[in-house]
């Protein structure tokens, strides 16, 4: 005598069908792809803040500097320097200075172009 088995619990189908646990995966997946974009996004804005805060600083510290370079190199400061060092300075006498001419950019005499001459002073090089 044969046995019957019972086919349903034998059966080779899957409970709960695969296409099912594909897209429960694709959700997970993108779920916890947006809590991730998510918890990045919030430390870049974070990071954001502070090197803005920093970047105030350092203006106001730049700002700081500049205005005591200006007065560390004013004549009387540079003149009280020499003072309390012992340093006697004078002006150099007009023979003693010397002019500097660009030999590339000058025309030639022949063209009779104003003489430029080249002097020092403190923002950069001024011409008369």
């Amino acid at each position: 005598m044969k046995t019957r088995r019972n086919r349903k619990k034998f059966s080779r189908e899957a409970a709960i069908p695969s296409p099912f646990f594909l897209a429960l995966g694709l959700g997970m997946f993108i779920f916890f792809g947006y809590i991730w974009l998510d918890q990045r996004c919030e430390a870049l804005g974070r990071r954001l803040s502070q090197l803005e805060i920093q970047k105030v600083e350092l203006q106001r510290q730049v700002k700081q500097e500049r205005s005591r370079w200006e007065s560390a190199k004013s004549l009387e400061q540079v003149e009280r320097l020499l003072q309390r060092h012992h340093v006697v300075m004078t002006w150099p006498d007009e023979r003693n200075i010397v002019r500097i001419r660009r030999a590339a950019d000058e025309p030639s005499a022949a063209e009779a172009a104003p003489v430029r001459h080249q002097y020092a002073r403190a923002g950069g090089i001024a011409h008369d």
